[in-house]
């Protein structure tokens, strides 16, 4: 048995979404889990900006709760950026079949952040997410500064605290797929979509891996 196997066979990898030491498939899913309806969930929030109106629809297939939360955190506290492709694959259950995007995009880190994990977990996902759906990615949004991070905030201080914290690149008419990790509040997305919306683009929808309801 060759050294990989026998470590596989005593330290089995966490299921995907029950996050137990079990024989999981290529999708990363234990057999009951792998075996459970794909589950799709839905939040929507409104948009005001210059005179103008939206409605952001975001999309995931999970909801931010239970042993989810704890791969959630491997991912984006722990170093195990190698769960992006098995998340971005979920994620790609959760887009709309009968839209057509441009492009995608990723909610992003501060250069601070960047430098302290390593890498950009939501910039890791929208990558991944590309490849699985052929969507070209496109680095539309950057972070303008090292503000605290939301969640550790309290509801109402999270919108001052993401107010101009983002700039967009010019996507004048491009339908865009913004992505990122987990959405709580909305905030943060809701301040990405205007910045795009403002930088031309003709529509802006969003998928994560998880959604809180």
């Amino acid at each position: 048995m060759r050294l990989g196997k026998l470590l596989e066979w005593i330290f089995p990898p966490k299921c995907l979404f029950c996050a137990e030491r079990r024989a999981v498939n290529e999708d990363g899913l234990c057999a009951d889990c792998a075996a459970l309806p794909t589950e799709r969930v839905f939040r929507y929030f409104n948009i005001k900006d210059r005179r103008r109106a939206y409605t952001l629809e975001c999309r995931a297939t999970k909801r931010y709760k239970g042993p989810f939360c704890n791969t959630l955190h491997r991912f984006k506290f722990q170093n195990e950026a190698y769960l992006a492709k098995p998340l971005a694959k979920q994620m790609a259950l959760a887009i709309k079949r009968d839209q057509t995007y441009d492009c995608i995009t990723a909610v992003p880190v501060s250069r601070e952040r960047l430098k302290e994990r390593g890498y950009d977990q939501s910039v890791l996902l929208a990558e991944a997410l590309s490849e699985y759906t052929g969507i070209p990615y496109r680095a539309l949004l950057t972070k303008t500064k090292h503000n605290r991070t939301q969640h550790f905030l309290p509801s109402n201080e999270r919108e001052k605290n993401v107010h101009g914290a983002y700039a967009a690149q010019d996507c004048t008419g491009m339908r865009v797929l913004l992505v990122d990790d987990i959405l709580t509040t909305g905030v943060t997305a809701k301040e990405c979509a205007r910045v795009l919306y403002r930088a031309g683009a003709a529509d802006v929808s969003m998928v994560c891996c998880a959604l809180s309801l």
